[in-house]
């Protein structure tokens, strides 16, 4: 068994009396401000979070936004409100889904730094339904390379992998059928 956190199945959903909590833990071997830096600028955003291109902005403060917009046409448009930051080891947002937060905590550590990313949100269903679980993990794999300064594009062929891997725990929802 491999120790690899760049491909183990990490991500756990807990259900809540109002939704839901995805949880990821990892552990980077990376400085804290070089991890918090991939999660607020733009410019590494855009290398490891999205499966698609995208023009980011990021008004890096309470009340400010995340604007992803999908290039080359303007397709989506998704934005999130910063809710809590505390630089560098909080960033607290709302996701495009209603009721939606994802919290960033970051710790150093003496080999880098913990990132435990939750992701709460009201309605289960709709997580699972959507692959939320999937998503996460597909883009946290690539956070590592991302950080090591070899981004790596999005590999649905890992997402598929991954989306089995939940689907078999209830947790996503199963590839529908061409």
């Amino acid at each position: 068994m491999t120790d690899d956190l760049t491909t183990r199945y990490d991500g756990v959903l807990e259900r809540t009396d109002d939704g839901g909590v995805i949880r990821f833990e990892r552990h980077l071997p990376y400085a804290i401000d070089d991890v918090w830096d991939a999660i607020t600028a733009p410019e590494r955003l855009a290398d490891w979070w999205l499966p698609f291109d995208a023009d980011i902005t990021v008004d890096l403060r309470e009340g400010g936004d995340i604007v992803f917009t999908g290039r080359p046409d303007g397709d989506p448009v998704m934005v999130c409100t910063i809710l809590r930051l505390e630089p560098p080891v909080l960033l607290e947002h709302t996701h495009p889904a209603p009721g939606s937060i994802l919290r960033w905590d970051l710790e150093a550590a003496d080999t880098g730094c913990i990132i435990r990313l939750s992701h709460t949100l009201p309605d289960v269903a709709e997580a699972i339904e959507n692959c939320y679980l999937v998503g996460l993990q597909t883009s946290l794999a690539r956070l590592i390379p991302c950080l090591a300064g070899r981004p790596e594009p999005w590999d649905w062929d890992a997402f598929a992998t991954a989306r089995a891997h939940y689907a078999r725990l209830g947790l996503a929802s199963e590839e529908s059928p061409s």
